[in-house]
């Protein structure tokens, strides 16, 4: 829009703009500078006024001669503005705004005066509309100079258009238009500097109306009120409308002061008035505790500065149990202000525990308020955990219809173990949700397609039709194999399922030809069977060809969830006994009743642990000395299990020294989380081997400190147990089907897998069977130790480890699970 104001202003002008500003982002590409400050257009606007101030003072401005120029100074602003941004940015924290041009710009027209080709507009340069009088009158003979209300009001929105050199108000006005789409506080203080700096200008210097008319004195009092209200200071405090309003006057003094200096050569003052005036200001800005200086790698746009101001202060309303955040943050400051930087910070680091906090207790209000004011309902935690992970997984029915519909959460937001709102919402049996969030976009993560596969065939051997229904909805194939080559189907027809085979043939459209690793088909198992109801039905059905096609949630999910209606933003108290009996139901035990610091902290203690901040944890633990270190985030995660993803041996030590220190257990290191991963497990599964034998040493040396049963925060849903049972059995034979006979053993050292319990699958087949079917010795060797034996354990078709070696003939295998040799 503000090209189009400068093209009905004057189209040879806005034409020589937008060829000075191809020609510096050209030469930004060239050069190779930073790939955002070229989008954001910091060095196509210095180009843009360059070309336009050279096009706009030369005589040859309809003549083709004029392009070299432009040419040339347009592509020498980015050079400039790159080494004047290396003294004022780097050194002083200071934007260049538009130096790079000027300097450009007034090298040539001093150069111009001595050129033979190209010339100078004297009639502009020495223009006499922005001298002052010389000889003075005496005091008695002063007559005021007289503005009619056209030179006022015209002189106003002309102000604007002269900061492009165009005198226009119609150009100015679509200026002001173009900036309000982008910025109303930026719109309204160009006006506002405007006003500003014509007033000025005709209260006291008494420029001629012409003047004031053209809008030339208060071009640089527009682009001054922009960078001092709310560009580069947030826009908080009465104070800053003083700055401003001072700033504004001050840049009209500049202007006279400067264009006086020059006249003696004739040199206009261009911007430099607003650009040192503007310096001079964001100088100062630290040495008053009234005006908050935006960081220059953080500017934005008004509104941003001053919705990040707003949400900080909430946040640090919500963080008030904290004696001295600046403790938390490590900051020097004490007092009640803080920085834009740390308003950064707080909105990164804080602002997702917060709202991850409150989903966990389903604090409604408390995240409305959050949210009101700015905070991003996608912000994610350490863990990348969002709000609607939280809510999906506590079954919070009110809670995700808000997010999802009022603030349009993400639905399909991957976590640090790869999880959606989706999965968590299956995972914790929370079904009711399902069909909503399926509605709405969401999807099955695809990391999870083979465990979400082995989990279909394991709910179908175990009959659980409704488990079965609602995975399959979600979009995961019944056609896909485990590793044993067994589908969905196979498993069925083993258990004697006749619901979920007839579910998984009509609705699924389940392959009956589909040949298991025994070449068996689903048919033939049906055979087997003393029931001939499944063998009758296969007789009786066409084979499906599994062509997957997009499923629609089936009518079965429609009725479990809440009616899609306007009226979904209601309070709890409104609910009858019914409804909250029934939401009691669908929602897990998770609903544990605590205070904002009981669930803050522990998130705090594990974003500390897992940035290896031992001072910060530290100051937590003396801060609040009836705060435990081995306490557990909403996701029942201790510190000790961020730590060890993380690979921070630092935090896991420091953990240990404090509970040796305090005569605490360590039976954090056994603790499982939300997903049942203890720390060590954690450790192996991110690589870090150095954490997980840490670990596995103190848990050797301190038998004594170390429940066998750690306790749970919380209660879990028969679905979920089952979901942990199977993921742990497919856990443990992936490892052995991969040789990773060393994790194996650390594992099964450390009581994450119990030598007691064979992991079995469905099929009987155990970790002794897959780690033989594979040739991996190791493995063999490893679980012969605890006591694992391969021979009398036999899986559905009577095979045992030994009989797996035999077929694949590794020798050294069958020796010794035939001798026992370790």
């Amino acid at each position: 829009m503000i090209t189009v104001g400068l093209l009905i202003g004057q189209w040879q002008l806005a034409l020589y703009g937008l060829l000075g500003t191809i020609t510096s982002t050209l030469t930004a590409y060239i050069i190779g500078l930073d790939y955002g400050s070229i989008r954001a257009g910091l060095y196509g606007y210095n180009g843009c006024l360059t070309a336009i101030i050279l096009a706009y003072f030369s005589c040859a401005f309809y003549s083709p001669l004029i392009i070299g120029p432009i040419l040339l100074m347009s592509a020498c602003s980015t050079i400039f503005l790159v080494a004047i941004a290396k003294l004022v940015a780097v050194r002083l924290g200071l934007s260049p705004f538009t130096f790079s041009s000027q300097m450009c710009s007034l090298l040539w027209l001093l150069g111009a005066m001595k050129f033979r080709y190209f010339s100078v507009d004297e009639t502009l340069l020495t223009s006499g509309l922005l001298r002052t009088f010389i000889e003075k009158p005496s005091l008695s003979n002063i007559t005021i100079t007289q503005y009619s209300l056209i030179d006022i009001f015209a002189g106003f929105p002309a102000s604007v258009s002269q900061v492009y050199f165009i005198n226009s108000p119609l150009t100015g006005i679509i200026i002001l238009l173009g900036i309000l789409i982008c910025s109303p506080i930026l719109s309204f203080f160009a006006l506002f500097g405007a006003i500003i700096g014509q007033l000025s200008a005709a209260y006291l210097f008494g420029l001629p109306a012409e003047t004031i008319r053209m809008g030339l004195g208060g071009y640089n009092s527009v682009l001054t009120c922009q960078a001092l209200g709310g560009m580069f200071f947030v826009l908080s405090g009465y104070q800053i409308w003083f700055f401003t309003l001072f700033g504004s006057i001050m840049s009209v003094i500049a202007q006279i002061a400067i264009s006086v200096f020059f006249s003696p050569i004739g040199i206009p003052p261009l911007l430099l008035p607003s650009t040192l005036i503007s310096w001079i200001f964001c100088l100062m800005a630290e040495s008053s505790k009234n005006m908050i200086a935006v960081k220059l790698s953080a500017v934005s746009i008004p509104e941003d500065h001053l919705r990040r101001f707003h949400l900080t202060s909430l946040v640090k309303a919500h963080f008030e149990f904290l004696n001295n955040l600046s403790t938390i943050l490590q900051k020097s400051r004490h007092d009640e202000d803080i920085s834009i930087e740390d308003l950064t910070i707080i909105e990164a680091e804080f602002v997702p525990i917060l709202l991850c906090s409150y989903a966990y207790q389903n604090d409604i209000k408390n995240l409305k308020a959050l949210l009101h004011e700015g905070a991003d309902v996608n912000s994610t935690d350490y863990d990348l955990r969002s709000p609607l992970h939280l809510a999906a997984c506590g079954g919070k029915s009110e809670l995700c219809v808000m997010l999802v519909r009022n603030f349009r959460a993400n639905v399909n937001l991957v976590d640090e173990l790869g999880g959606t709102p989706l999965y968590d919402a299956f995972c914790h049996g929370n079904f009711h949700l399902i069909p909503f969030l399926y509605a709405w976009g969401a999807r099955m993560p695809g990391s999870k397609t083979t465990e979400l596969a082995f989990c279909l065939c394991a709910f179908s051997f175990e009959g659980n039709l409704e488990a079965v229904q609602y995975l399959v909805a979600c979009g995961v194939n019944p056609n896909l194999a485990d590793y044993n080559g067994r589908t969905a189907l196979h498993l069925a027809v083993c258990g004697n399922h006749f619901s979920i085979v007839k579910y998984l043939v009509e609705e699924g459209k389940a392959s009956l030809s589909i040949a298991d690793y025994y070449n068996q088909t689903p048919i033939q198992y049906a055979l087997h069977l003393t029931d001939n109801r499944i063998a009758d039905y296969f007789h009786h059905c066409r084979d499906q060809t599994s062509k997957q096609k997009p499923r629609k949630i089936n009518i079965f999910m429609e009725d479990t969830f809440i009616d899609d209606d306007d009226d979904h933003d209601h309070d709890h108290d409104d609910d009858d006994g019914n409804q909250e009996q029934e939401n009691n139901d669908e929602e897990s035990s998770e609903n544990i009743s605590m205070t904002v610091e009981e669930s803050l902290l522990p998130a705090l203690f594990c974003m500390a642990a897992a940035e290896g901040d031992i001072k910060q944890m530290a100051n937590l633990l003396e801060q609040f000395p009836e705060f435990r270190a081995d306490s557990v985030d909403y996701d029942f995660r201790s510190a000790a299990h961020v730590a060890a993803a993380e690979g921070q041996l630092s935090s896991i030590e420091f953990l240990c020294e404090y509970s040796y220190r305090k005569n605490q257990d360590l039976s954090w290191i056994k603790r499982e989380d939300r997903w049942g991963f203890s720390p060590i497990e954690e450790a192996y599964h991110y690589g870090h081997y150095e954490v997980a034998n840490y670990l596995i040493e103190r848990i050797k040396n301190n038998q004594n400190l170390i429940l066998s049963n750690p306790k749970q925060n919380f209660k879990i849903k028969p679905i979920v147990i089952s979901m942990r049972q199977w993921k742990k059995v497919l856990h443990f034979g992936a490892l052995a089907s991969n040789n990773e006979a060393e994790l194996i053993d650390g594992l099964i050292s450390t009581g994450v897998f119990l030598s007691s319990e064979l992991y079995a699958d469905y099929d009987g087949r155990t970790p002794m069977h897959l780690a033989a079917a594979n040739g991996h010795l190791d493995v063999i060797k490893v679980l012969q130790r605890y006591g694992y034996d391969g021979k009398t354990q036999r899986d559905r078709w009577g095979n045992s480890a030994l009989d797996e070696a035999r077929r694949k003939k590794f020798t050294e295998i069958i020796d010794i699970l035939l001798e026992d040799i370790v």
